[in-house]
């Protein structure tokens, strides 16, 4: 066997050699990021040529963590360059051979969420930010459906979530939307994927061209493709349909913002050449009771691809029972939420905070929760769905960078030669810390650079203007000189070479060590360090991917159950278990049950060695009752079996009912439970051999 795929289990391995189109149906912890790694490592050492791979994910972190191991794998030489998000990589198919695609702006600019969103309020004529923010969300999905006719809307629960006028609205806004776009020589991230998808079924010529550049498409997470990524995979496969995609129906979690489940499950319809989905069971991660239960919840969706979540050791213990607990309050969840952070670090001393994590439907699930944790001083990290927006000063230093980094990029050493995929950051560069360079001058510098087919920063030297703006203009392209040769000259890592960024513009001084700017740059730096090369950071920085997470903290994690999907800690704690919470009424309305259960699939799944289960009888103004997804775990994998369900003298009764029965148990204070620990210890003590 080649020592490459030694370490792949037979599943893993008939996966990593099996020839495409094929489906690998991974279960959570089956190993699925590594069975793909050892695939490209496999054709590569095979004799493919390492560009001729394309390997796309949905996240920069996993890209960036899929090209290190691919680094340490193959070494540096060997690892494929096409290796990232859907974005990034059709950004750099753009850049690099574009000149095929109708209307596509030489040397167009990449606008961020923020940027996008300004311009978007500017073709709708409206300021107030969060109706922008909702009409952003709406011309989003009209794009990435691909929908052409705003009159004929397809079927879904993304576009169900709005009422009909916002989608009306986001429908008329679009062309005078996209005229302000080709106006900024601009594209927004979903025109990455609309525009080369529209493009390849406008010019099957062009889709040939740019399907025979690889041999292969691999692609991670597929369950989570939206219409226009699938359709963009179709194309770029072309009539062989050389795909390898990896997922899981059951973690399709995504159907809110435009995912299509149903493009992992009709696969075989997709690429006839297909075989059967080849299946990853074998769970490296959790108890055989954590399995059994989520084989329980899978078997409830009639929908889901066939798939048994098997444990590593066949006679591994099978762990702790799962406890599902009622509070009578939020309050009270919050205070059970404490006392079981505080028995597990009594029962495990050595155990990091990190590795309990509370994960939520909804975030005020969190808020009474977060309460209890911080008033008993247990350190505690919250991570919501929604991000806020990198501060200006991490975005203009990064700016500066990319900048840079474009000086000779494909050009002469010296020669000055800048690339045009860098204009906005030069935009944003001019901009921060102001020097003087208003929309009026830099109106004419666009113009001037577009009647010329010049990036910006090239056309300074013959722009028509007083000296003084040009004195402005070129004092920029000398900071960023100074960035791109200490970069050279020092060879510097990208970490060091953004911090090298931020002294040069004097950005530095502004970036405090405290509070959320700290937090940004700190992030910002870690992200620098993950991307491996100064180049490869700033290509995903021109996609606002240069903001990983920093290292998280030894704190107790309270996270959303959308960001939670991917991690795994050794204790997780459900909570907000009530109809109307989880699911959420707005799935009951729109029928997306069916997502939500596999929410809670995936929420199970996170967990190594135990789980806890809660919800309340009465959360703010009105009265709870338990998730109907509660009943769905066989009550022999609960703490105190089917007893545990039942109020006394109750009878027979189904799980349903029983749940509806059980008795509210306040959770224990914490002057009672160091009473009963420390009772506890001294009887232990007192029958201890003297």
């Amino acid at each position: 066997m080649s020592a490459h795929l030694a370490p792949l289990n037979p599943a893993q391995r008939a996966a990593a050699t099996a020839p495409a189109p094929v489906l690998v149906l991974a279960g959570a912890g089956s190993g699925k990021t590594e069975t793909l790694i050892r695939r490209v490592a496999n054709l590569i050492l095979g004799g493919e040529a390492p560009d001729r791979l394309l390997c796309i994910t949905f996240t920069a972190k996993a890209a960036a963590e899929m090209r290190s191991r691919l680094t340490t794998l193959l070494g540096p030489e060997q690892t494929p360059r096409w290796v990232g998000t859907f974005h990034a990589v059709m950004a750099r198919l753009l850049i690099e051979d574009g000149a095929g695609v109708p209307d596509l702006p030489r040397g167009f600019a990449i606008l961020g969420q923020g940027d996008a969103r300004e311009l978007l309020m500017q073709a709708a004529g409206i300021q107030d930010r969060k109706e922008a923010s909702l009409l952003q969300e709406a011309v989003s999905l009209l794009k990435n459906g691909l929908v052409t006719d705003p009159r004929r809307l397809p079927h879904s629960s993304a576009l169900g979530r709005f009422e009909p006028e916002m989608l009306a609205r986001a429908a008329a806004v679009l062309p005078a939307y996209q005229a302000a776009l080709t106006g900024r020589q601009a594209l927004d991230f979903d025109d990455l994927i609309a525009t080369p998808v529209a493009a390849m079924h406008a010019d099957p010529a062009l889709a040939a061209h740019w399907s025979s550049r690889w041999v292969e498409i691999l692609v991670d997470e597929y369950q989570d493709t939206n219409h226009a990524q699938h359709a963009l995979v179709r194309l770029l496969a072309g009539k062989p349909g050389r795909v390898f995609a990896v997922g899981d129906d059951l973690q399709a979690i995504y159907g809110w913002r435009g995912a299509d489940v149903t493009h992992i499950r009709r696969f075989g319809k997709d690429y006839r050449a297909a075989p059967p989905a080849l299946k990853l069971e074998t769970n490296y991660r959790s108890t055989p009771t954590i399995l059994r239960a989520a084989n329980a919840i899978a078997a409830e969706d009639p929908e889901a691809l066939p798939k048994i979540l098997r444990p590593a050791d066949p006679k591994a213990s099978p762990g702790p029972s799962i406890t599902i607990r009622e509070a009578p309050t939020a309050e009270d969840e919050g205070r059970g939420a404490l006392s079981w952070v505080q028995a597990l670090r009594r029962r495990q001393p050595e155990l990091p905070w990190r590795e309990c994590a509370v994960l939520v439907r909804a975030g005020f699930v969190a808020e009474p929760i977060l309460a209890a944790l911080r008033q008993a001083d247990v350190p505690v990290r919250l991570v919501m769905d929604r991000e806020p927006e990198p501060p200006k000063e991490v975005l203009a230093t990064t700016a500066w960078l990319r900048l840079a980094m474009s000086r000779n990029r494909g050009g002469k050493p010296g020669a000055h030669v800048w690339d045009p995929a860098a204009d906005d950051a030069f935009r944003r560069a001019c901009a921060f810390p102001a020097r003087g360079i208003g929309g009026a001058l830099f109106g004419r510098l666009r113009e001037h650079a577009a009647e010329r087919g010049l990036a910006l920063a090239a056309a300074v030297a013959t722009l028509p203007g007083t000296p003084a703006e040009r004195q402005r203009l070129e004092a920029v392209l000398g900071v960023a000189g100074e960035i791109a040769d200490g970069v050279t000259r020092r060879t510097l890592g990208p970490a060091d070479a953004l911090r090298l960024a931020a002294e040069a513009s004097e950005i530095a001084e502004r970036l405090g060590l405290d509070g959320k700017l700290g937090h940004a740059w700190t992030a910002a730096l870690r992200a620098a360090e993950q991307a491996g090369s100064v180049a490869a950071y700033c290509d995903g920085a021109a996609l606002g991917a240069m903001l990983g997470d920093a290292e998280p903290a030894d704190a107790v994690q309270v996270l959303t159950l959308h960001r939670a999907k991917g991690l795994e800690f050794d204790h997780v704690l459900l909570a907000g278990l009530e109809e109307g919470v989880w699911p959420n009424w707005q799935a009951e309305q729109q029928g997306a049950i069916a997502e939500e259960r596999r929410l809670f699939y995936v929420g199970v799944t996170r967990a190594r060695h135990s789980l806890q289960l809660s919800w309340v009888r009465r959360r703010r103004d009105w009265a709870g009752k338990p998730s109907r997804f509660l009943a769905e775990i066989p009550k022999a994998l609960t703490e105190a079996g089917a007893a545990s369900w039942q109020a006394k003298g109750s009878g027979p009764a189904s799980r349903t009912t029983a749940i509806r029965q059980v008795r509210p148990v306040k959770p224990p204070s914490q002057a009672e439970t160091d009473r009963l620990v420390a009772e506890f210890t001294a009887r232990k003590a007192a029958k201890a051999p003297r």
